[in-house]
């Protein structure tokens, strides 16, 4: 099964239903428990933290309710084995960093995201259009 990490935005917009062709693909893909997509406890947070500062927490649910009832999605946590990884990213946001180490840390096939300074980087392979 190919694996993939997808940052907060790319879930975001899967969420409101609003992600491009390619990266849907991907995300479809999860749903049928045909692809596995990683979501980082740090970008994970990152949505409860806008969600509950747009009042938003019904997104929060559904987020929580398609990790834990798909076969497709789970959340990867931030441990030692991606704090030690973090020196081999060279971007300066630390949530980049993470992320983009968490890619490389489970040989993702790639990363599910429109930030483009890790799509610059090329640090990572990445899917968005």
């Amino acid at each position: 099964m190919k694996i993939y990490v997808a940052d907060a935005v790319a879930f975001l917009y899967y969420l409101l239903d609003k992600l491009p062709p390619a990266a849907d693909h991907v995300f479809r893909a999860a749903e049928r428990g045909e692809a596995l997509i990683y979501l980082p406890t740090i970008a994970a947070a990152e949505l409860y933290y806008l969600f509950e500062r747009k009042s938003w927490m019904s997104k929060w649910r559904e987020l929580v309710s398609r990790i834990q009832d798909l076969p497709g999605f789970a959340f990867y946590p931030f441990d030692e084995e991606i704090l030690l990884a973090l020196e081999t990213v060279p971007l300066r946001e630390l949530h980049d960093k993470i992320i983009v180490a968490t890619a490389k840390v489970l040989k993702a096939e790639a990363l599910l995201t429109k930030d483009k300074a890790i799509t610059k980087s090329k640090e990572v392979p990445t899917i968005w259009k």
